[in-house]
């Protein structure tokens, strides 16, 4: 009986031992989730924030439509606006750009042969953590000065 005294103290230390390590596990584990479940609360504030851009910038657009521009690139490095300036407007939850891509008479989801005049509103979201950048592309028919059509959105994704 007194050679088993000291095998039950040593279970009871390897127990100890791998109880502490599960919790440490657990614990990882929960820290992780509550990361991932922050990013995506941001993502989804972000992207949210961009459309809103998007819009504040299709009503100005609608108010005061910019000039043709001659070469008319996406903004490059859209990504990482941090003020307005330059070609980027302040708006109430993030920066648009606004550009005039000239006439078109093949513009979609417009009737075949019909003039239209073709902007690009890009907009970024304020949310700096998972910033969201939006292009969208407006039809405008001629003759029709206050109707704004959106013909084409999409997501521009950081580069790695």
């Amino acid at each position: 009986m007194k050679r088993q005294g000291g095998m039950v103290l040593l279970i009871a230390l390897v127990l100890s031992l791998l109880l502490g390590l599960l919790a440490a596990a657990a614990l990882r584990e929960a820290l992780l989730q509550t990361r991932m479940a922050g990013l995506l609360l941001a993502s989804s504030q972000a992207l949210e924030q961009a459309e809103a851009v998007l819009l504040e910038g299709a009503a100005r657009l609608a108010v005061a439509p910019p000039s043709e521009c001659q070469r008319c690139l996406p903004p490059v490095d859209a990504h990482e606006v941090t003020a307005a300036g330059g070609d980027w407007q302040a708006a109430a939850q993030g920066w648009f750009s606004l550009q005039n891509l000239g006439q078109s008479d093949r513009a979609a989801h417009l009737p075949e042969g019909t003039q239209a005049t073709l902007y690009r509103v890009t907009a970024v979201s304020q949310q700096t953590r998972a910033r969201h950048v939006l292009e969208a592309v407006y039809a405008q028919p001629a003759g029709e000065a206050q109707t704004l059509q959106r013909i084409l959105w999409r997501q521009r994704v950081q580069e790695p």
